[in-house]
């Protein structure tokens, strides 16, 4: 096995492309009006920098720690541009998260393609970057949730005024909307952001459930996409009675089975590409059957 470089050369590498990276992302933003131009350059140059650190190191773990660092110093930036927006030299939009996000995404995709396609063992550790990676989204996810939930006021975009008071009929909710669009008093657009705004926020719980359960039992793996949604909602009722509504639990049971169906088809292609599970474990043949790993 080649030798790996000196983790001082690597470390030092590591610093100096996030520091490139983020230069570049916000000069773009900062330059660049144009939404799609500016995190067109931010995946192009974080593309770049991935590639680079892994065919140095040779190692996944060089493109965990990039990411890391890229993700919390733009989200740094994010925050501090948008709570001194009067004082700050970046403007402050919305799009500055998607910065932030690039951050996360482009390394763990290309990572995702490179262990994909590289049927050696040439890299090592991608085992550990996806879930060292997974933890990172995980946290922000986790705490997105707790905000949302319990937190009043919070994401009134979310929260149309459709019923006066705590909601166990089915579809009532979204029925409203729908009269109230037949007769001219709200948008399509609003129709759209009550569903999509329910069903997304659980689509990476039904990946991650599914993944953790997937050598469990079928039964278990149903009632697990039900559990966490049920949960808050109960929880929720004794906050904010008036927004507890059993909609909020469909939707977010059929967001989680479209999480499910991801990670399976994510698995299938995986598998179509490489040979084998998607996180299978390192030791097995290509064309093992071997149980996944994470």
């Amino acid at each position: 096995m080649m030798q790996r470089r000196s983790y001082t050369g690597i470390s030092s590498l590591i610093v100096f492309l996030s520091i490139i990276t983020i230069l570049v992302q916000f000069a773009a933003y900062y330059f660049f009006a144009s939404v799609y131009l500016f995190l067109g350059i931010s995946c192009l140059i974080s593309i770049i920098c991935i590639h680079i650190l892994i065919e140095q190191s040779l190692t996944y773990e060089s493109s965990f720690i990039y990411s890391v660092l890229t993700v919390f110093i733009s989200l740094i930036i994010t925050v501090l541009t948008y709570y001194g927006k009067d004082q700050s030299f970046i403007p402050y939009t919305i799009y500055l998260f998607g910065i932030v996000a690039v951050n996360w995404f482009i390394p763990t995709i290309h990572c995702f393609f490179r262990n994909m396609l590289d049927y050696g063992s040439r890299i090592e550790g991608f085992h550990h970057f996806y879930r060292n990676n997974s933890i990172i989204l995980l946290l922000f996810y986790i705490g997105i949730m707790i905000y949302g939930y319990f937190t009043d006021g919070s994401f009134p975009w979310a929260y149309p005024y459709v019923v006066e008071d705590i909601n166990f009929t089915p579809f009532m909710s979204v029925s409203s909307l729908i009269e109230d669009y037949l007769n001219d008093l709200i948008p399509i657009k609003d129709i759209i952001t009550y569903l999509l705004s329910r069903i997304l926020l659980y689509v990476p719980y039904g990946f991650y459930i599914i993944l953790v359960l997937r050598r469990r039992s079928r039964i278990l793996r149903a009632l697990s996409l039900l559990f966490v949604p049920l949960a808050l909602e109960v929880v929720q009722y004794f906050l904010f009675e008036a927004r507890t509504d059993i909609d909020d639990v469909i939707f977010a049971v059929i967001g989680g089975i479209v999480g499910a169906l991801w990670f399976h088809l994510t698995n299938q292609f995986f598998k179509a590409v490489s040979g084998k599970n998607f996180l299978a474990k390192e030791s097995d043949f290509r064309y093992s059957n071997s149980s996944l790993h994470f």
